[in-house]
């Protein structure tokens, strides 16, 4: 299969066009600007697929703007699914994020629950009408919050727990849903594969963690107490499942501060 890749620079990018490679795929990589969609035509053309995985979400000790982001989720998405229309590409796998998945944490949530946006998730709600509206078949990738090679997410956590001044967010109940970058790089192969048309497929850890888990993890991981909770909570609670790509064969192969993984 020949695929487009936009987003081959970034953090979930770079682990894809390794994973890609490895399966044989042949991959068309040149630098574009999805903004600017008249540098969209050339990297599509001749393609079987595109896989869009451009942000520009800040990271831990990186680089990144949330309103780039926005005009990427908005603009961007639509300028690359109108190239795709055009040059005759019918599969497009577009990065979303399983953070939309707040409604309710009563239970993991599923693809078949309603999502919500909010702040800074709004035009991720937005990019996810574009995609149902297109009669492209776009699969959505909702991954988890990420962590693991180029991230910075576990490095941050062991730094925050070793910080005497730092507190848990909230009363350390709320749910996050992991996903490891380079699971979710593999879930875009096995999407790509073996996924159904037009459907969406969260990417996540097959455990759900509450806040105070997640950080007892990482404070056993430092040899440390546990933080007090009380800070602002700065992202919803949510809490996924895997169950719907698991059950393509898919499955998860790490687990956040498990080093024998």
């Amino acid at each position: 299969m020949k695929i487009a890749v936009i987003g081959a620079t970034g953090v979930a990018g770079r682990a894809f066009v390794a994973k890609a490679q490895t399966a044989g795929h042949s991959l068309a990589l040149q630098r574009v600007d999805v903004l600017e969609p008249g540098t969209l035509g050339t990297l599509v053309e001749g393609c079987d697929a595109l896989v869009n995985l451009a942000t520009s979400i800040p990271t831990p000790g990186g680089r990144g703007d949330w309103a780039l982001n926005d005009r990427i989720r908005r603009e961007g998405t639509a300028h690359v699914l109108a190239a795709c229309e055009a040059a005759g590409v019918r599969t497009v796998l577009q990065q979303s994020v399983a953070m939309l998945h707040c409604a309710a944490d009563d239970r993991p949530q599923t693809e078949d629950d309603p999502i919500e946006g909010y702040a800074v998730l709004a035009s991720a709600f937005d990019m996810e009408a574009l995609l149902c509206a297109s009669p492209l078949d776009v699969r959505s990738v909702r991954g988890g919050f990420f962590y693991g090679p180029g991230t910075g997410r576990e490095e941050r956590w062991l730094e925050e727990v070793r910080n005497p001044a730092f507190r848990m967010p909230g009363d350390g109940n709320a749910w996050l849903t992991p996903a490891h970058v380079e699971d979710y790089a593999s879930a875009l192969i096995h999407i790509l594969e073996h996924g159904r048309p037009h459907e969406a497929y969260i990417v996540c850890d097959d455990t759900p963690l509450r806040l105070r888990e997640l950080y007892a993890r990482a404070a056993a991981q430092a040899a440390v107490d546990l933080p007090a909770s009380g800070d602002t909570q700065w992202i919803r609670s949510f809490r996924t499942s895997n169950t719907k790509l698991r059950a393509l064969g898919w499955a998860p192969a790490h687990t956040p501060f498990d080093r024998s993984t």
